[in-house]
């Protein structure tokens, strides 16, 4: 019997190729691909008679468990998938034991030939045909996609030497000169003409790329390298390289509006079918919208089946402001005075609709705490942990549509998903207790296995790519090294960039059923005047007394001052005439709304710290912001 050793394998690069996105679609192309050209390698592990570690994707018995890994080995056979996976599940880098003669390098062959053949396949159909109107377009091509992956790979017990190995920066990319991708900044566009002094060659080769790809895939302003044209394209040609995946992905403004749009369908739905009707004059009304994707809109339209014209329509309807926007809709159409008349009809129908819809929908990250750490001082113990991991990431998209979101990656202890506004919440806080309770079933005990979560709310115009990244900050910086791990962050994106920011430990959070933020935006939401315990006059009026509330800047306190200070937002409350409650009562309505405003991390034992002397108010505008749905005063 061969001695088996360990392989450390790790593809990048990871956070500039998924957030490198114009779209939805390029957002989820890029983890795909990713998690995809992964079990690539995976796959040449486990039919080598490699143990697969972490991710733990193979069962006892040597059958595979993971859905993208199974699809890739059946494929691999030259077997049809007819109903393939569509959510990355697989991570960049995994552990296996592999026999002591196993060339690691099969691995990197693995991926390199299987991106080629992806590759090769979009410049067949849709390049190669435009490819003598450009300037070195295949030199180009074959630049960018042979110089795109790094792969790094180490052996060794100490899962550490992996990260070494990458810090020796040995990939180093091909040089990029002329015009730049739009998409993908670092790297030339294919058509090689610079705009300076060939605009006219440059906006030819792409006019006719453009007629092969169709205008959805391809805006007019937008002119790509090979790279981004391969996540762009990648629905086109998946029936044939891989299984088929869906050509059309929920947009951000459809995200933001899903509970609205259900509750239209269900309490309106005579003046949705009237507005479904207008809509469908406007350019580009073809480009429709899934609505059987999520669980709220699937029961709206059980109670209405009429409604499914209304629920289709392309997210941009929906709000006030993309209707304003002419380049939205005029783009190449010529009927610039046509849709004009539409648009404006429409947002007097929106009226009729009711509340006006938000503009927000939420990116959740979560990201286990020291996973690396926690195998190597449990080493005897690895198998029950990759099981916990494996029972947490086979609840995850379960989750996620539970609270009508799509699920972007879901792979061991990581999870990427967009919802909208009011379901980000409830599924990081669900999914928390889930990560906990799987570590528990197998007998590790809660506080063994960790998990941190980052929520950006972000504008439906928000640049996806900087969405991303601040999530990412956001849960690095934030919720896991000045909040001590084990804790949730929360930012608001607005067009101008962070409007504020929030953090807690789990523990002071709560949990779906209970929890500090959910009790004080219902207080605010209350529709009963004498129980409202907070409105917008309330916040008005601390805002232009306290400057401290300017930017979510914390302010240092004495007791006495802090005393002062309760006092203050005690006669505040009490200012509304409306409220009848007693002294007592309104000291501790304040006194919850003051406990959120206090800052709270954890240290290295897990001990819960909150500083009672300093004092934030980012957490109540937080709490404004998710009652109001997006309206920050």
């Amino acid at each position: 019997m061969k001695n088996k050793v360990f392989l450390h394998f790790s593809l990048g690069p990871v956070q500039s190729f998924v957030a490198q996105a114009r779209r939805t679609r390029d957002f989820w192309a890029g983890s795909f691909i990713l998690s995809w050209l992964a079990g690539q390698a995976m796959l040449v592990v486990h039919e080598a008679g490699g143990e697969l570690i972490l991710p733990a994707v193979v069962e006892e018995h040597g059958k595979i468990t993971d859905p993208l890994l199974a699809a890739i080995k059946q494929r691999e056979k030259g077997e049809i998938v007819s109903q393939g996976p569509e959510i990355a599940t697989l991570p960049n880098r995994f552990q296996a034991r592999i026999p002591d003669d196993f060339d690691p390098l099969a691995c990197v062959e693995a991926i390199q030939r299987k991106w080629r053949d992806l590759a090769e396949k979009i410049w067949q159909d849709y390049i190669q045909p435009v490819a003598h109107l450009g300037k070195g377009t295949r030199e180009i091509w074959d630049r960018q996609i042979t110089g795109f992956w790094e792969m790094n790979w180490v052996i060794g017990n100490d899962s550490a030497l992996l990260d070494r190995r990458k810090n020796w920066r040995s990939h180093v990319p091909p040089i990029e000169h002329g015009d730049k991708c739009t998409l993908m900044g670092n790297f030339q566009e294919l058509s090689g003409y610079l705009r300076i002094r060939g605009e006219k060659q440059q906006e030819y080769f792409w006019a006719s790329l453009r007629a092969k790809t169709g205008e959805y895939e391809l805006a007019n302003n937008e002119r790509l390298c090979a790279i981004a044209l391969v996540k762009r394209l990648l629905p086109l040609v998946a029936v044939e390289t891989l299984w088929l995946v869906p050509r059309r992905y929920p947009s951000t403004p459809y995200l933001a509006a899903i509970p609205w749009i259900a509750e239209v369908c269900i309490d309106k739905p005579e003046k949705a079918r009237k507005y479904a009707t207008e809509a469908s004059q406007l350019p580009g009304a073809n480009r429709r919208e899934e609505p059987e994707r999520f669980f709220c809109l699937q029961k709206a339209l059980t109670s209405n089946q009429e409604g499914r014209e209304f629920t289709s329509l392309d997210g941009n309807c929906f709000h006030k402001a993309a209707l304003h926007n002419d380049h939205l809709w005029e783009q190449g159409t010529g009927r610039t005075k046509d849709t004009a008349g539409i648009r404006r009809q429409l947002i007097k129908l929106l009226d009729d609709l009711g509340k006006p819809v938000t503009p927000f929908y939420a990116m959740l990250l979560m990201d286990g705490d020291r996973l690396g750490a926690l195998l190597q001082n449990h080493s005897s113990r690895v198998n029950l942990i990759t099981n916990a991991l494996a029972s947490f990431n086979q609840s995850v998209k379960e989750v996620i549509n539970k609270y009508n979101g799509i699920t972007v990656f879901a792979g061991g202890d990581d999870v990427l998903a967009m919802l909208p506004l009011d379901g980000a919440l409830p599924a990081a806080l669900t999914l928390r207790h889930l990560y906990t309770q799987s570590f528990t079933k197998v007998g590790l005990g809660a506080g063994l296995g960790t998990i941190s979560g980052a929520i950006v709310y972000a504008h439906y115009t928000t640049p996806l790519t900087a969405v991303y990244q601040e999530t990412h900050r956001l849960l690095d910086n934030v919720a896991k090294d000045k909040t001590g791990r084990d804790s949730l962050a929360i930012a608001v994106w607005k067009g101008v960039g962070r409007v504020l920011t929030w953090a807690a430990p789990w523990a002071v959070i709560g949990n779906v059923q209970n929890n500090v933020l959910d009790e004080l935006i219902k207080g605010f939401k209350e529709s009963d005047c004498e129980s409202r315990e907070l409105n917008s006059s309330f916040f008005y009026n601390l805002r232009q007394r306290f400057t401290i509330f300017e930017g979510g800047i914390g302010l240092e306190l004495s007791p006495q001052n802090m005393q002062v200070m309760k006092d203050v937002l005690v006669a505040e409350y009490l200012k509304n005439r409306e409220r009848h409650c007693s002294l007592e009562e309104a000291r501790i309505r304040m006194e919850k709304l003051l406990n959120i405003c206090r800052q709270s991390w954890r240290d290295e034992d897990g001990k819960i710290y909150k500083d009672e002397g300093i004092l934030t108010f980012d957490g109540v505008l937080l709490v404004k912001f998710l009652a109001q749905k997006g309206v920050i005063g």
